[in-house]
């Protein structure tokens, strides 16, 4: 009896015949992988790109040189890993380019990478591109800078801490400082402006402003211990409550201020 076969069976087989080669053919295309990164310039994540960049190829096998293209046209040659080629878009004429690379493994074989596409454009639509995302941050950044004079101002102005000299104190995760007015230590503020000379910063204590430092461990429990012994030789007088004896200690800490003045 003989076999025959089926129509559909011949299809299906001729299909797989066909498209087995393809499979191998795309196998040894994707065994070579190129990607762009960006040295130094503007990318838009669109891309755009201006600047200095670098293409990288990687391969699975063992590769011995590769060959980097743009639009075609060969821009240079690595031959010792990494294979990496920076270029400068600078270089190029603004506009749509194809970039790509070949590869050469030990054995002879030539694996052909993805292609990127991607637009080289002008110097300053980089920098326009740049100083949309650079306003709005310094705006945030000077907002925060005027909320850190507002805030202690509202919510503060007039207020003096009464915490008892030498009492112990929780400092926060920012750290303490010690106030170069009334030297005593104090806990620093989230909302502190933060310059170069250092951290502006309202005393709780005395009301003033300082640059101060974050101060160690060590340097506060040192001022604790200072204010602990002024409190020991100025006690309270009997006929002062607290808050006279509060009073008394921001009139002098005004003169004190008076004294550090030229001429005085």
């Amino acid at each position: 009896m003989k076999a025959t076969l089926r129509p559909g069976f011949i299809l299906i087989l001729l299909i797989s015949l066909t498209l087995v080669p393809l499979a191998f053919a795309q196998t040894d295309q994707e065994e070579l992988s190129l990607r762009l990164s960006r040295d130094f310039g503007y990318s838009s994540g669109t891309g755009k790109i201006q600047g200095a960049f670098s293409m990288t190829a990687t391969s699975p096998r063992n590769l011995v040189r590769v060959m980097f293209y743009i639009d075609g046209e060969s821009i240079g040659e690595i031959t010792q890993a990494p294979f990496r080629l920076r270029f400068s878009t600078g270089d190029h004429p603004l506009g749509v380019h194809t970039l790509s690379a070949l590869g050469y493994t030990e054995d002879g074989r030539e694996l052909r990478s993805n292609e990127i596409r991607v637009q080289f454009v002008a110097a300053e639509e980089g920098w326009q591109a740049g100083l949309k995302i650079a306003i709005p941050l310094l705006a945030i950044v000077f907002g925060a800078m005027i909320l850190s004079f507002v805030v202690p101002l509202v919510f503060n102005r007039g207020r003096a801490s009464r915490l008892p000299l030498g009492a112990p104190r929780n400092y926060g995760i920012i750290g303490g400082a010690i106030c170069p007015k009334c030297k005593r230590p104090f806990g620093m503020h989230f909302y502190g402006l933060n310059l170069i000379a250092g951290k502006l910063e309202r005393c709780p204590y005395c009301g003033k402003w300082s640059l101060v430092r974050r101060a160690s461990p060590g340097q506060l429990a040192s001022a604790e211990a200072a204010e602990l012994a002024q409190a020991k030789e100025g006690a309270l007088a009997p006929h002062m409550s607290e808050e006279e004896h509060l009073k008394r200690e921001l009139a002098d800490s005004r003169f004190d201020d008076l004294t550090d003045l030229p001429g005085s």
